[in-house]
């Protein structure tokens, strides 16, 4: 009973915040598919092709983006993607005790007959719920752009080849014939749950680290600042590490590097569906089967609750002021 109060109290707060991220989320992803329909796969392989000397920083090689499938799954390494998800887990996990203790409301409710550890797991239900909820909404905003979108393809002209020369004669002098094909026959949806499953475990590391900073700090805005410093040194040392090869062995230090939703693109576009789900197949620039990353991911951040749980459980609460 006291779970479903707190439950029901805790969906009442995060509920404008959860509309706002799950709106932006879902109309950006189908956005971002409708962009995708707009640019020639021709021209933009001879733009792309110019920055080449950048592909260092980019999350997956140029060639898989010379694909329908490649540039749809950029979705989930697009800034705003990434940004929303963070921000309800970074305003979430700071809210569960720290957030109550500046609003001077904690005492209040464990003044009642609650356990501490049902106040944590019920914060944690809405907000893992709320979690899952806002990465299925990326992938049905996907979803719906590739079933509502088609694309126009250049017919290849017949050719005639020069034996010894290497070159290819036209057949025709016509100029090439642009046909309309709907994005489903070129994108199959299922492709992306992998994907989805990265941005989850993604989302559930930080909200598992702003819920251990609120649980052992009394204000707020300095949980809010220490989780978002050490996402920002967390996300330069993976820039260094991409950078400079000196530097590579950053990328080992950094969580950023267990996110990897285009290379599991990637990985189903070239061996299949199972393919990202496998406990075996080691990736080809990778130290660990695909499936591995977003569970290091998950496991810390189920680490971090626990670590959250036992300093709840078991520190002295200043208070209210």
């Amino acid at each position: 009973m006291i779970h479903r109060i707190l439950v029901r109290k805790y969906i009442g707060q995060s509920s404008l915040l959860f509309y706002c991220c799950a709106l932006a989320l879902f109309s950006f992803a189908w956005i971002r598919v409708w962009v995708v329909s707009l640019l020639d796969m021709g021209q933009f392989k001879t733009i792309l092709e110019q920055f080449r000397e950048y592909e260092k920083f980019a999350p997956v090689d140029f060639d898989s983006l010379f694909t329908y499938p490649g540039r749809v799954g950029m979705t989930f390494d697009e800034p705003v993607v990434i940004l929303c998800t963070v921000v309800w887990c970074i305003a979430r996990g700071s809210d569960v005790v720290s957030g109550e203790l500046g609003r001077g409301t904690l005492e209040m409710l464990l003044a009642q007959p609650i356990r501490r550890s049902t106040l944590l797991f019920s914060h944690a239900t809405v907000s893992v719920s709320g979690l899952v909820l806002l990465c299925l909404m990326v992938w049905a905003g996907l979803g719906l752009g590739v079933y509502s979108t088609c694309v126009n393809e250049t017919v290849q002209q017949p050719t005639l080849q020069i034996p010894f020369l290497n070159l290819d004669l036209p057949l025709t002098i016509n100029d090439p014939v642009k046909q309309e094909v709907p994005l489903r026959d070129r994108v199959d949806v299922r492709t992306y749950a992998a994907s989805t499953l990265h941005l989850f475990a993604l989302g559930f590391f930080v909200l598992g680290l702003s819920t251990m900073f609120s649980a052992v700090d009394r204000y707020r805005w300095r949980t809010v600042g220490s989780v978002v410093a050490l996402y920002a040194l967390q996300l330069v040392m993976f820039g260094l590490g991409k950078a400079a090869p000196s530097l590579d062995w950053l990328l080992s230090l950094t969580f950023f590097s267990c996110y990897k939703p285009q290379k599991m693109t990637s990985l189903v576009v070239g061996d299949g569906l199972n393919a990202p789900w496998s406990l075996t197949q080691v990736l080809p620039d990778g130290v660990f089967p695909p499936l591995v990353y977003p569970l290091i991911l998950i496991g810390c951040g189920v680490l971090f609750y626990l670590v959250a749980l036992y300093s709840f459980r078991n520190r002295d609460l200043p208070a209210p002021l």
